[in-house]
């Protein structure tokens, strides 16, 4: 796999849409079973409020650093599959780079790789595990915090982290099922239910089921998920709540995603154009079988107004097989394609848990919000790895079928990761003023043991991680904010000539405004920022195998975010980003150089209209346009890509407690060329997707 990184004029989009409600990263949908208006008005505040971000339950408004926040009625409405599709309408977010995966979801916020979180802890971040896609229909809400991050969770990489929330039991959870059918042979059932043990309340169950069956948009390979998640809540009283989730997710496919040749794809063959659905793989030998199980805990107790204390805590076991014949470039023919074996194993052991202790009080005029932790991480990764010849194929007219022979693990290591975190933070609000200081210090330790070469590696790293930021609100609702924060993250490996990697670091500097209006049906953020990486990794183009650190690349921004509720019928949402990423100090041919897979501008705007009363009650229809523009692929920018628009429609009908929907993603179905990371790996971007479902809620 490659390692994922980081001139048009801004096209304008503009759709007229008469919709059904797709709502703003920062706003819900109403319960399709209910239009009551105070119950609207509740879930729009409720998902107003981040926790991520500071570990405290926060306004939005109130955050000095930007903050997005996907919920499950927008991934719904939609039609999100995987996680790269639910960040598509975010300010300075890129989904998808290497096009439809249904291994993996590809992101970029800020021009670089986030980090993922589930639950407030660290999902496993092996050479594969840590790529694997989490099925967002067993989401609560995802968060999406731009910029370091490192002062509340320790080492992370410096473009942001994505926080994801499990389902989890509550008296106003929906009691639902779903089936739907879609592109690719898709067949899906889905089901989310709970309720309570006693009368009283105090023991909660929920169960989020899904079972997947279907064809990835690659002739000859599948795209099969299973999804199970129970969890119960014990809360003898206001003050303790804990809430055990445990989590069971399979995940199998048959084939590679893109990895196709430039000359067919990104640039003419005289041959053709290469079909977008070719598979360059050999069908009934690959497969990538994923089984991803958890378990924990949350656990809260309020002894008083001013303490209360959190607990958090998970074990995590992930394993994926994968093997896969792959592409290697075209022989002079310009049709022929030489092709190599590549099987893997990668198994990740994951224990983390974070301690917390809240305390909010006054002195004088002064409001304190502080926040004390201490958490440890546990990371063990077992990865083995071959790589061998296989027969080539004409990628014009693929007949497989060939001898394979077997392809023994010539990598395996074995490595070990600890990190134990102490971090305090204080919210201070004076008057109109509002402050976040946050501080950290990690001790990290990374043990690699290559079982093969017969050889240990040892790196520790003492770290310390702040962020600081102030913001002032008017009368007027508008909260300007200017901040800093700085993040680190340890890299262990080494580049092909045996030179060990550096430590990633990062400080961003950002200034911005936030505008909310009273009811919170309007939310308009926009930033500025300049965000510094050193020690930056990318694909080696000369060893596209391997990695290289680019020294320090440099990234200066703008972003724009506006998520209006107009009406109680009509809602839209519009997103703008501009980035300018390149490389700023490096000893090679890569100085000056843009980040790969970093569109200088890109750009979104829905909107969204329902029907409430006479004779097309319940009647919606919903659309979009996304714009992402030229960007290249490789580290050197030798292969541009040209800008693209995407549109997107819906429509649905709500009917007693049905709702029947139908999205389509890619709407007219343009054929496009995401990335090439070299003139042997290009990939198309996501092709029309359409689905049509029917929802009975209870």
């Amino acid at each position: 796999m490659p390692v994922r990184h980081a001139r048009t004029a801004l096209l304008v989009a503009i759709s007229i849409a008469l919709a059904a409600p797709v709502y703003a990263a920062d706003q819900a949908a109403p319960d399709t079973t209910t239009t009551d208006k105070d119950k609207k008005a509740v879930a729009l505040e409720s998902v107003n409020v981040v926790f991520s971000t500071t570990k405290t339950e926060t306004p939005v408004i109130d955050i000095p650093q930007s903050v997005s926040t996907i919920t499950p009625d927008r991934m719904h409405t939609y039609g999100v599959q995987g996680l790269d599709e639910a960040v598509r309408y975010l300010a300075g977010a890129v989904g998808g780079s290497y096009g439809a995966d249904p291994r993996s979801d590809w992101i970029l916020i800020r021009g670089y790789d986030p980090a993922k979180f589930l639950d407030g802890l660290a999902l496993p971040n092996g050479d594969w595990t840590g790529d694997s896609r989490i099925e967002p229909y067993g989401l609560e809400r995802v968060e999406v915090n731009k910029g370091p991050s490192s002062a509340m969770y320790g080492q992370l990489p410096p473009g942001g982290m994505i926080e994801m929330t499990s389902k989890r039991p509550s008296l106003e959870a929906p009691h639902e099922v779903e089936a739907t059918v879609g592109s690719f042979n898709q067949r899906q059932l889905s089901g989310d239910t709970g309720g309570q043990f006693d009368k009283d309340g105090k023991w909660l169950w929920r169960l989020v089921a899904l079972a997947r069956k279907g064809d990835s948009n690659i002739n000859h390979s599948k795209d099969d998920r299973y999804y199970f998640a129970p969890s119960v809540t014990w809360q003898p009283n206001d003050q303790t709540s804990l809430t055990v989730l445990a989590r069971y997710q399979r995940s199998l496919s048959s084939g590679v995603g893109g990895f196709l040749p430039s000359q067919g794809t990104l640039y003419p063959n005289p041959n053709g154009q290469i079909p977008r659905d070719v598979n360059p793989g050999e069908p009934g030998y690959d497969h990538y079988n994923k089984t991803d199980e958890s378990v924990g805990y949350a656990f809260s107790h309020r002894f008083d107004d001013t303490w209360t204390f959190r607990q958090d805590a998970r074990v995590q076991n992930v394993k994926v097989d994968h093997r896969s014949i792959g592409s290697l470039g075209l022989q002079d023919d310009l049709r022929t394609l030489n092709r190599y074996n590549y099987p893997l194993v990668d198994h990740a052991n994951v224990f983390a848990i974070d301690n917390q202790v809240e305390a909010q009080f006054a002195q004088g005029d002064v409001q304190h919000t502080v926040l004390m932790g201490l958490d440890y991480l546990y990371s063990r990764n077992d990865y083995k790895s071959g790589f061998g010849s296989a027969a080539p194929i004409d990628i014009f007219d693929p007949v497989y079928g060939a001898p394979i022979v077997p392809t023994p693990f010539t990598y395996h290591t074995n490595s070990l990761l600890e990190q134990l975190g102490a971090y305090v933070q204080d919210q201070i609000q004076v008057g109109r003023w509002g402050i976040v200081a946050s501080g950290r210090k990690d001790w990290v330790s990374n043990d690699v043991t290559d079982k093969i070469g017969d050889s240990h590696t040892r790196q520790n790293d003492n770290a310390f991680s702040g962020r600081l930021g102030i913001n002032y609100t008017t009368d007027i609702g508008l909260t300007p904010y200017l901040a800093y924060s700085h993040s680190f993250k340890t890299t262990v490996g080494q580049t092909f000539d045996g030179r060990a990697f550096r430590p990633i670091t990062g400080d961003q500097y950002e200034g911005g405004v936030k505008y909310q209006t009273p009811g919170g049906r309007t939310l308009i953020t926009a930033a500025v920022y300049q965000l510094t990486q050193k020690n930056a990794l990318t694909v080696d183009p000369d060893h596209i195998f391997n990695s290289l650190q680019q020294g320090q690349t440099r990234t200066r921004g703008a972003e724009l975010e506006a998520n209006v509720v107009v009406t109680d019928h009509f809602s839209m949402t519009a997103a703008y980003a501009y980035t300018d990423a390149k490389v700023t100090h490096a000893n090679d041919a890569t100085l000056g150089k843009k980040v790969a897979l970093v569109p200088k501008q890109q750009a979104s705007l829905s909107g969204d209209y329902a029907v409430h009363g006479g004779s097309l009650d319940g009647l919606g229809f919903g659309g979009g346009v996304r714009y992402i523009g030229p960007h290249y692929g490789d580290a050197n920018n030798l292969f541009r890509t040209g800008g693209y628009v995407i549109y997107d429609a819906n429509a649905h009908y709500d009917m007693n407690n049905w709702r029947f929907q139908v999205t389509a993603a890619n709407l007219f179905d343009r054929e496009y060329v995401s990335a090439c990371n070299s003139a042997a790996w290009c990939y198309y971007g996501y092709p029309r997707q359409v689905t049509v479902s029917a929802r009975y809620r209870w």
